[in-house]
């Protein structure tokens, strides 16, 4: 089956974006995806915008669904050897064996300020961030991605790390920062997102969050974690089984 990626993820390659993500914070791979496979997933989020409605939603482990079209992606070794491979060069202590962690989100409707600026840090070593359908116009129009990359190393112990998002993901962290993003002389920290490419950084070390969107437009990004710092601690547990909680609220119940 041919890759739904236009690169091959080998140990050169796999050098130079470990190399860019460790100095530029955030690596971005033009055209990463072939315009077949990208069609394919808009497909399938134009469906599920008929389903779920024009509204914030959100779809744990999308690719697990059947008959899914992200399964394509999710399944392709050379996709995974870039998910692994990364993984080994970001975090010596996981061997890049984690399992996937997928989620579809969308922000869509006429509240497109919707959980923007909720800056958080991910469970996992790398985040891959690939936008489905962007709006158009200024930053904070179009959804963009806000970065601080590469803040904080890889803690050696679960607890530390979730104090430490305690710390930076309360309100009042949250809050401190969009007025420094609102208030920002340049976009240094801004990372303009294109359907057909690919994001690639830290995500555990990296705290991060999007603007808000104009209203009635669609903002979709797949998002792939990989990496397990801690090692299914029981904390990192906790820490997902809340996310899926939060998220399945915002998934509407469809008719059987």
């Amino acid at each position: 089956m041919t890759s739904p990626l236009t690169f091959t993820a080998d140990d050169s390659t796999l050098d130079q974006l470990a190399k860019r993500i460790d100095t530029e914070g955030v690596a971005c791979i033009e055209n990463a995806v072939s315009p077949e496979s990208l069609a394919a997933w808009q497909g399938e989020l134009n469906k599920l915008l008929q389903t779920q409605g024009h509204r914030y939603f959100s779809i744990i482990q999308p690719w697990q669904e059947k008959a899914s079209a992200y399964a394509d992606l999710a399944a392709d070794a050379n996709f995974r050897a870039l998910l692994t491979g990364l993984t080994r060069r970001g975090c010596k202590q996981n061997q890049g064996d984690s399992d996937i962690y997928n989620v579809l989100r969308v922000i869509a409707g006429p509240n497109g300020t919707q959980k923007s600026f909720m800056f958080h840090y991910d469970a996992s070593v790398v985040t891959v961030l690939i936008p489905l359908q962007i709006p158009e116009g200024r930053p904070e129009e179009a959804g963009e991605l806000i970065a601080f990359p590469n803040g904080r190393p890889i803690r050696r112990s679960s607890i530390v790390n979730a104090l430490e998002k305690l710390w930076e993901q309360n309100p009042w962290m949250r809050a401190f920062r969009s007025r420094r993003i609102i208030a920002r002389q340049d976009d240094r920290n801004i990372f303009r997102l294109k359907p057909g490419n690919i994001y690639l950084f830290w995500g555990y070390r990296t705290l991060h969050a999007n603007l808000g969107c104009k209203s009635n437009s669609v903002r979709a990004t797949l998002l792939f974690h990989h990496g397990d710092p801690h090692q299914g601690s029981v904390v990192t547990r906790a820490i997902r089984w809340t996310r899926r909680l939060r998220e399945a609220r915002h998934v509407r119940a469809t008719a059987a």
